[in-house]
């Protein structure tokens, strides 16, 4: 049986070719959906296999008996997924497969593309809305695990806003107090998007309350140490993401609070009567060096002062284009809101989001 593969990094030799080949199945490789077609025309195609969207084919251009798979090595995405069932696509593969597998699904991709068009529609709506069901169960899951919104810890109000790309976010947000006189904030952004994203988030919240509940004398003043902490662990799970974390620790008796960065940006913004200053510190993102070095900074947090921390998806709703100006727009708006819906009226700028968006706000009294 011929397999066409339509692959922008056209490899002859690669695992896949050797997997193919191993199955029975004689591969034929083209870098264009034009070449595709023209093979398509010129001779029998029994499975076409693509791993760009962008160049999917659609099912109206290939015979009834061509089978149409598309494949990638990231997690499907919602938006990929709805891609594909608008495309007809018979199969969506996540890469690499056994060869059990993949004879399994290559057989029965082919016989559903036997069937009639209305049989495949009815086959992919189905399989969307399954899909779609579980991401929805994850979102509530992934939602609920956020703290209380509005939440106060002695003269401390504490909120919160997680808006997702998609119904799963690879942002975090958690607080919480520890020991007396002492509570945790913090936000986190995961690399990346959707379902393997979010899947960190929920390692995240669990280190990070296992961690903090042991914490005690010096180590209060040390979230440098958290950050170390969490970066070995998620070094040692072999997680192929990385996140940027910007962590605190607030004394509510002495109204101070230490801080560290692990490659966050933008920086955390802390508005005051006096003005509205930026937390710069530079750090290394965890879960990618193991000697990564952190740091954990002092500040004052006054009476009526805001701490203000966004996830770097903020930016796209900001309408100056450079990132300067980004900046002194983002300090504008802290400096102009007094709660966090105030905030997000104000940041609604631009409609280009297309990341994660999240923010977390402490106020003093």
């Amino acid at each position: 049986m011929t397999v066409l593969v339509l692959d922008t990094e056209t490899c002859h030799d690669g695992p896949l070719d050797q997997q193919l080949k191993r199955l029975g199945f004689s591969p034929i490789y083209v870098g264009d959906r034009q070449s595709a077609h023209a093979h398509c025309e010129e001779s029998d195609v029994h499975v076409l296999l693509c791993d760009s969207t962008d160049l999917l084919p659609t099912r109206e251009s290939l015979s009834a008996g061509t089978a149409l798979i598309y494949m990638t090595h990231i997690p499907l995405s919602e938006r990929v997924m709805s891609l594909c069932f608008e495309h007809g696509v018979n199969d969506c593969w996540q890469l690499p497969l056994s060869d059990d597998d993949m004879a399994f699904r290559l057989h029965r991709a082919i016989a559903r593309s036997g069937r009639s068009a209305l049989d495949n529609h009815a086959e992919l709506l189905r399989l969307r809305n399954e899909l779609e069901q579980d991401l929805r169960a994850g979102q509530y899951i992934q939602m609920s695990m956020l703290p209380p919104n509005d939440l106060t810890i002695g003269a401390y109000q504490l909120s919160r806003r997680v808006e997702p790309s998609l119904l799963l976010s690879g942002d975090f947000i958690d607080y919480f107090p520890i020991a007396d006189d002492y509570f945790v904030c913090y936000l986190a952004d995961v690399s990346g998007h959707g379902a393997s994203s979010a899947f960190i988030t929920v390692l995240l919240k669990n280190l990070s309350r296992q961690l903090c509940r042991d914490l005690q004398g010096p180590a209060l003043t040390r979230p440098d140490q958290v950050l170390h902490w969490i970066n070995a662990e998620l070094i040692e799970q072999h997680i192929d993401k990385h996140v940027a974390m910007f962590f605190a620790i607030v004394d509510t008796r002495n109204h101070m609070m230490c801080y560290a960065n692990a490659a966050h940006f933008p920086p955390a913004l802390m508005a005051a009567r006096d003005g509205c200053i930026r937390l710069e510190q530079k750090g290394k993102p965890l879960g990618l060096f193991e000697n990564a070095v952190f740091e954990s900074r002092q500040i004052a947090f006054p009476k009526h002062a805001r701490l203000v921390v966004f996830s770097d998806g903020v930016l796209d709703l900001l309408a100056p284009t450079q990132l300067q100006d980004k900046e002194v727009r983002l300090s504008e708006v802290v400096s102009q809101s007094e709660d966090i819906d105030e905030l997000w009226a104000k940041l609604e700028e631009s409609s280009l989001g297309h990341d994660d968006v999240s923010c977390l706000l402490v106020c003093h009294g």
